[in-house]
């Protein structure tokens, strides 16, 4: 492998990763640089985004496993050291939607096509708390976003049990809870009261 240009890389990276949460994606600080989220009949799973430096370009390709193989090898973009902003942008914006069409004939997620969508249910009166609006504004995520995948039973990354208690809270009344990753450390929880009266966006060290 070639040695990248250390005046470029952060430039480069940050921009690839900034077009790429222009598309929905959550940025991350680690190997992979972004990760989106899908719904899928076995539950919710991720793809992630990386960038790397090859023989004088940058190379970003992708990774989401389906029936045991990455689905997303074939797909990559390569981009010369030259790249403006423009470029990049029109670039990942193609990229990332080519991973929608790829991820969406997967075979979990034809199956879940073919599941009874839920209805949405009622959140009441909507609120945010300090630092929950502190980390959607450093983020630019879009809080009617999660407020929507919650009111329609899309719970993100709670664990299995707590998905069960959500299920039986849905059909017997109780309170719902969602928790979405925001990037590779922080998290927030939606949760809507028992009585569907209120709806809270809050980081869970506000709990």
């Amino acid at each position: 492998m070639a040695d990248q240009p250390q005046n470029t890389d952060a430039a480069i990276k940050r921009s690839v990763q900034q077009s790429l949460t222009d598309q929905g994606w959550i940025a991350l600080n680690s190997v992979a640089i972004a990760t989106k989220g899908y719904a899928t009949a076995v539950g919710r799973k991720r793809a992630y985004v990386f960038v790397s430096y090859w023989a004088n370009e940058w190379v970003v390709t992708a990774g989401y496993d389906s029936q045991g193989r990455n689905i997303l090898e074939s797909l990559r973009v390569t981009l010369p050291e030259t790249a403006n902003a423009d470029t990049i942008r029109e670039a990942i914006a193609e990229f990332s939607a080519a991973i929608d069409a790829r991820v969406a004939e997967s075979y979990a997620v034809r199956l879940i096509r073919n599941q009874p969508q839920k209805r949405p249910f009622p959140l009441g009166i909507t609120v945010a708390t300090p630092g929950a609006v502190v980390l959607l504004q450093k983020t630019l995520l879009d809080p009617g976003h999660l407020l929507s995948r919650h009111a329609c039973g899309d719970w993100g990354d709670l664990c299995d049990e707590d998905r069960a208690l959500n299920e039986a809270a849905l059909a017997e009344g109780g309170r719902l809870m969602s928790v979405y990753q925001i990037s590779g450390q922080d998290t927030v929880w939606v949760i809507t009261e028992a009585d569907h009266s209120a709806t809270t966006i809050l980081l869970p060290d506000e709990y």
